[in-house]
């Protein structure tokens, strides 16, 4: 798989504020909120009060706005139910 930033979907989240993380080239975060891409075609979306809230595959081409806005969901879903 490549490395993270050379992934459309990076450009996407970066856009919106994701920034990747130094320590670890497979892992992005905005404010409390993380994904990590692993070593297959999945993205594990999580946040600070929860590790893993749900897997999104890496999104083919044409995709990333979408999968991008779902990532975004799943996260502001959870802060809801974190509350």
């Amino acid at each position: 798989m490549k490395k993270c930033s050379d992934l459309p979907i990076t450009k996407v989240l970066i856009n919106r504020g994701w920034k990747l993380a130094e320590e670890n080239q497979w892992r992005m975060s905005k404010d409390e909120w993380i994904v990590v891409f692993d070593t297959s075609n999945w993205i594990e979306v999580g946040s600070i009060n929860s590790s893993r809230i749900f897997d999104v595959p890496v999104p083919s081409e044409g995709l990333e706005v979408w999968t991008a806005n779902l990532i975004e969901h799943l996260c502001r879903t959870d802060d809801l139910l974190e509350k």
